[in-house]
């Protein structure tokens, strides 16, 4: 027990010696200034999703944000507070925030918001409450939860989308937001279905008021139409991941109206295989694809060299978790285990593509590599292009043998990627249809989700990461370079490794 106090007061000492990174900055000065954003997506979620538009908005905010390092730091919260077991937290919130409809973010606030995403599961898509036994407040601005197992990840947890903060004003007793009051920089305006959602300053943003009077985020989903947009001046920036694909890179560079601009980010995009049904089935096969796969030539080939050639499992700006090395190109080793395994029956293959995600990512392009690739293998590939819904319908029911797909790490912490992806009950096991089940996998995903001891914990993660290597239920390609552009006259707009656009910072010169 002492040793995990010590443990957890470390922790402490941790969040708090990074809340520097967390202080108010200057406020801007005023001025009529209006930005429009192009992206492929809608960043409007719905008043039944967790935080009704996407987090790059502005319009609302959570307790912890994570750094660059992909550590968790406080935000709203001032700092978090565990007891010895792991299984209470405290949060202390910062004073004089308030909400877009002018009501304090106190206690019973947070905890409202709390309750919402926990009493209805299909808020809580990140399972951030799975293990949550009652949330209260004990005081104006501490809030105590208390978790029926120990949940060393909870200040990651509650990063982004894991929790936002809305006023108890916004939603009703079915959780449907109705007004989303929450603290951001940016106030809900309008959205106009599949077309744009437009966000206004809030001029009492408890960080400064921004310069930007109002944003909107127009929904444009051909990506050449988006370049048209921002080459006329249609749209003055193009800035979400998949913005903008490797090919247009250089018609961007070129125009001295724009500038491109390139950050790396939590995304990585991943083949997956149904494990579920021959041929990969057999773990000598999955093995085989993986080794066959030249990572640093399709990066070169398809990306343009916008991309990093993925070496790990998830993303390597989680620094303090990946295991490096693990994927690698073998081809002699690829078709000696091809050949293993060989049946007597062609091997025909069917690789379903999302063309919602082939407008985001050259999709097309990598699934024609891919293709080549394991014909070398003696694989029959047929290519086959689907939309979003009836995409993640012949998942759901494994009606494909390989798949690409991104997958973001949006808490930094691997639970989020063992626990989803991994676990025989993971969700995104399950809606992807990967059908991947292991017994020591599974009691090792548990396992480190509880464990208290970092370095411990540390080391059933290196584990994972190692049996994943082996049984290859589904493999990396690479991690994304994010390619995203403005016109010249768009100053101080960067993203973050989630990719959100750093709004409350920009001006137009």
């Amino acid at each position: 027990m002492a040793r995990g106090r010590k443990i957890l007061v470390s922790l402490t000492i941790l969040l708090l010696l990074l809340l520097g990174g967390c202080g108010r900055s200057k406020p801007a000065p005023s001025g009529e200034q209006s930005l429009v954003i192009g992206a492929g997506r809608d960043f409007y979620a719905g008043e039944q999703s967790p935080g009704f538009a996407h987090g790059s908005t502005g319009i609302w905010e959570s307790l912890t944000v994570l750094n660059e390092d992909l550590e968790p730091v406080p935000h709203l919260a001032e700092k978090l507070v565990p007891d010895d077991t792991g299984k209470v937290w405290t949060v202390y919130l910062r004073p004089g925030i308030k909400f877009h409809d002018g009501t304090p973010l106190d206690a019973r606030a947070v905890v409202e918001s709390v309750r919402r995403i926990a009493r209805h599961p299909k808020l809580d898509e990140y399972g951030t409450f799975t293990h949550l036994e009652r949330v209260e407040a004990v005081g104006e601005r501490e809030v105590r939860f208390v978790f029926r197992r120990p949940e060393p990840a909870f200040p990651a947890k509650v990063a982004y989308h894991g929790c936002p903060i809305f006023s108890p004003q916004s939603f009703d007793a079915e959780g449907k937001i109705l007004h989303p009051y929450g603290t951001g920089p940016f106030k809900f305006a309008e959205y106009k279905k599949g077309e744009a959602l437009t966000v206004v300053r809030n001029d009492d943003y408890w960080r400064g008021r921004p310069r930007l009077e109002k944003v909107t985020f127009k929904v444009i989903p051909d990506p050449s139409t988006r370049l048209a947009a921002l080459q006329t001046g249609a749209i003055q920036a193009i800035a979400d991941v998949g913005g903008v694909l490797p090919e247009q890179a250089p018609i961007i560079q070129g125009d001295p109206r724009l500038v491109l601009l390139s950050r790396p980010v939590t995304t990585t995009h991943y083949l997956l295989f149904n494990n579920q049904k021959p041929p990969f089935n057999d773990v000598r096969l999955r093995q085989a694809v993986s080794l066959t796969v030249d990572r640093q030539q399709l990066v070169k080939e398809v990306l343009g060299g916008h991309g990093e050639p993925a070496d790990t499992l998830f993303t390597p700006l989680a620094k303090r978790w990946v295991v490096k090395g693990l994927w690698t190109t073998d081809k002699q080793k690829a078709r000696e285990l091809a050949e293993r395994a060989k049946g007597k029956e062609p091997r025909k293959v069917l690789l379903v593509v999302n063309s919602s995600l082939a407008n985001r990512w050259p999709y097309r392009s990598l699934a024609e590599v891919l293709q080549a690739e394991l014909k070398e293998l003696g694989f029959e590939v047929e290519l086959k292009m689907l939309e979003m819904g009836a995409w993640k319908e012949a998942l759901k029911k494994g009606e494909y043998d390989l798949t690409l797909t991104p997958y973001t790490l949006m808490t930094g912490d691997p639970d989020f990627f063992f626990g989803r992806w991994i676990y025989s009950r993971g969700s995104m096991n399950r809606e992807r249809g990967l059908g991947y089940r292991n017994p020591e996998a599974d009691r090792l995903v548990e396992q480190a989700a509880a464990e208290l001891d970092p370095a411990r914990r540390k080391e059933l993660y290196d584990r994972l990461q190692r049996l994943v290597a082996e049984e290859v239920p589904l493999c990396p390609l690479y991690h994304d370079l994010c390619l995203y552009a403005t016109r010249k006259e768009v100053q101080g707009l960067t993203l973050d490794p989630f990719f959100k656009p750093s709004l409350e910072r920009t001006w137009i010169e």
